[in-house]
């Protein structure tokens, strides 16, 4: 995260003999060199429970406290730093909810309450200033606070082109239902009379031409199922949105729920999308959120995909991950870094809109926004193209591309 270039030596003899700037990672400090107190957590192999308890650090939480009073951290941030990213806590038993995920009110910032602040890019900027004390000519990176906005496109039509039977079930329930609204304005959409409620393309793109934000949209080319409602992935006038859409944004892949369980399936919806934007896919999000560690993500990486777009919780604001920054996927079952590499959001749009009184939640907006520039972080945002109904996922959206970088 710093940009530091570092080299790695178990040998004692050769880490007392370099005299340039060097740090150890030890339960033991060896000399008078700057040292960061281990826990064992690093040095083991597979996944036990973790004892964790949280203290606060001069209005920080951390935890995996120190005990060794001259180390250079009161606490190991190599350690709580990894057991944050590689999502150890979702690998140990838990309570999932209705769609078998794992739930924010399981995890450890939630509990402890700072869900909301990406407690690793703190930590680090404070690790920052501690190595720039120590060592006033040492290279870092500059990082800078930018904003991301990805767009679901489970249905890219909600009347329009979906087929005749389709078309006439939809009529059965709206009539079954009283929805004579809906009846209306779906017989208004399909002569032509207005324009169909979930088709905005036109307008991102628009917005898109003006903006210095590049957007990312990920369509779902599954088959038809319960759960799975878009319309044929084979039709030329969606083929030929989707490459429209792939001029001006990125483009990537939706992963339907067959796909999320289903390496064949996967691989099959990864052939069309590369077949239609005739490039490699890179960019994935799965659907619904539903992450398994760490099967999910292996068979991303089976398929190379190199980029995931999921991680983040749909109905709470925050941090899964604690970071803001993106970060490589670390298989904790098969211990080794992957080239997967993992880009946070923090908030989908329809976990600060209050439908039943027609709200924005923008003290939450405001506070994780400001607390990620602090930071010089990724601000990442999610809609879904039925999101822009709303007239305040709109007024978001419009924050979003309008905010200075």
């Amino acid at each position: 995260m710093l940009g530091i270039s570092v080299s790695f030596t178990s040998k004692v003899e050769d880490f007392v003999a370099h005299d340039g700037p060097k740090l150890s990672y030890t339960h033991k400090q060896l000399g008078d060199e700057m040292h960061i107190n281990a826990v064992d957590l690093l040095f083991e192999q597979g996944i036990m429970d973790v004892d964790i308890q949280v203290q606060d650090w001069e209005g920080v939480p951390c935890f995996f406290a120190s005990k060794n009073i001259d180390a250079a951290l009161p606490y190991d941030i190599f350690g709580a730093t990894f057991y944050l990213l590689s999502r150890y806590e979702e690998y140990l038993p838990h309570v999932k909810d209705v769609l078998g995920r794992f739930p924010a009110n399981e995890s450890i910032a939630y509990k402890h309450k700072f869900i909301h602040r990406p407690v690793v890019d703190i930590w680090m900027l404070r690790f920052k200033e501690m190595l720039l004390q120590a060592y006033p000519d040492s290279l870092q990176k500059i990082a800078t606070f930018k904003i991301g906005v990805i767009i679901d496109v489970p249905q890219a039509f909600a009347y329009r082109k979906i087929g005749f039977l389709r078309t006439l079930g939809g009529y059965g329930r709206d009539f079954i239902n009283f929805r004579l609204k809906q009846t209306f304005n779906r017989t208004q959409v399909l002569l032509g009379l207005r324009k169909d409620p979930y088709d905005v393309f036109s307008w991102l793109v628009n917005v898109q031409k003006q903006a210095t934000t590049r957007f990312k949209l990920f369509f779902e080319l599954g088959d038809y199922t319960e759960e799975s409602k878009n319309i044929k992935y084979s039709k030329r006038s969606f083929q030929s949105l989707i490459k429209m859409v792939g001029d001006y944004s990125c483009v990537g892949l939706f992963v339907s729920k067959s796909a999320s369980q289903s390496i064949t399936v996967l691989k099959e919806e990864k052939k069309r999308i590369e077949q239609i934007t005739n490039r490699p896919l890179k960019q994935a999000r799965i659907s619904d959120y539903r992450i398994t560690l760490p099967y999910s993500y292996r068979d991303l990486l089976d398929q190379e995909v190199t980029e995931d777009y999921t991680m983040g919780y749909p109905d709470t604001p925050g941090f899964r991950a604690s970071t803001c920054t993106p970060f490589l996927f670390y298989d904790l079952d098969y211990e080794i870094q992957t080239p997967l590499l993992l880009y946070p959001f923090c908030i989908h749009v329809n976990a600060i809109i209050n439908s039943n009184n027609q709200t924005i939640n923008r003290v939450s907006f405001e506070a994780i926004r400001n607390t990620v520039k602090e930071v010089n972080g990724l601000f990442m945002v999610a809609f879904s193209n039925a999101d822009f109904i709303n007239i305040y996922s709109k007024k978001i959206f419009r924050t979003l591309i309008t905010t200075d970088e």
